[in-house]
């Protein structure tokens, strides 16, 4: 399996991010702790004190998740190694409306599949769409993985206008990666897999969706250069007359491996403006 993108920079942001604000509060306590050992108000300096003790936590236990998140993601890459080169991989993609990001895109012979990575280390139950993770209710975890895969799936039909009928279904899966997660499952309405699992599902997934045949390596390093662009400019769907040095060279690189390619040359004309 080739990885065409690393990604981490969603992840990365999000614990800086936590980090910082956590170290902000506890130094603004240490502030409050010594204004009110010194000041004439002790009860309000106890209050601002539990204030951000209360903050401190909150951003302190996100940090720890997107840290944990970080490391869950790392895993199913390592997972996924065991795939054959006609599989690629992007990491950590921003989606097409800039709302959120997608853990992992597999593209291979058996289609595309878009894999929402958890670290979770507790009890895990699924009833359906409903997910609960040590007896609390939490955010849908298979409502949001097919909520990526279709958002990555609108955004290719747009681009990629002419070639809908070769586009294949987007298979959305969730991925836990503790070993110390014990999962209940009842009915998910996506595959819910362990990361041991995930590389042997993909290679022998079989679908019904009959484009999955049609779906050659051209089209895969059209939508790989695609994704690659979007995630540059999230705002912009790919076509731009003034596109970067960068991207001219990519163009040029494509239409070398496709001499004679009508998808390369559109895709060239689009983005030069010739």
């Amino acid at each position: 399996m080739r990885v065409l993108r690393k990604g981490g920079k969603f992840t990365d942001s999000r614990i800086r991010f936590y980090s910082k604000k956590a170290i902000v509060f506890s130094i603004l306590g240490v502030f409050v702790v010594l204004f009110s050992l010194y000041g004439n108000s002790p009860q309000i300096g106890l209050v601002a004190v539990a204030i951000l003790v209360v903050l401190f936590k909150i951003n302190l236990r996100r940090w720890q998740s997107w840290n944990r998140g970080k490391m869950g993601e790392s895993a199913v890459t390592r997972a996924l190694c065991g795939l054959p080169d006609e599989y690629v991989l992007l990491n950590d993609l921003m989606l097409p409306d800039g709302k959120g990001n997608v853990d992992h895109l597999v593209i291979g012979p058996s289609g595309l599949f878009v894999i929402e990575t958890k670290n979770y280390s507790g009890n895990v139950k699924c009833d359906r769409d409903d997910w609960f993770v040590n007896g609390q209710k939490i955010r849908s975890l298979s409502r949001q993985a097919k909520r990526n895969a279709m958002a990555i799936r609108a955004n290719l039909e747009k681009v990629f206008v002419e070639q809908q009928s070769r586009i294949p279904f987007v298979n959305a899966l969730i991925v836990f990666t503790s070993r110390r997660g014990r999962l209940n499952l009842n009915q998910p309405t996506v595959p819910v897999l362990r990361s041991f699992e995930l590389a042997r599902f993909i290679r022998n997934h079989e679908s019904n969706d009959r484009r999955t045949e049609g779906f050659s390596s051209e089209l895969t390093r059209s939508i790989v250069h695609h994704l690659h662009l979007l995630q540059q400019k999230p705002d912009d769907l790919l076509w731009q007359k003034s596109a970067p040095a960068s991207v001219h060279g990519e163009v040029g690189r494509l239409k070398s491996r496709n001499a004679g390619s009508d998808l390369a040359q559109r895709m060239s004309r689009r983005l030069t403006g010739r």
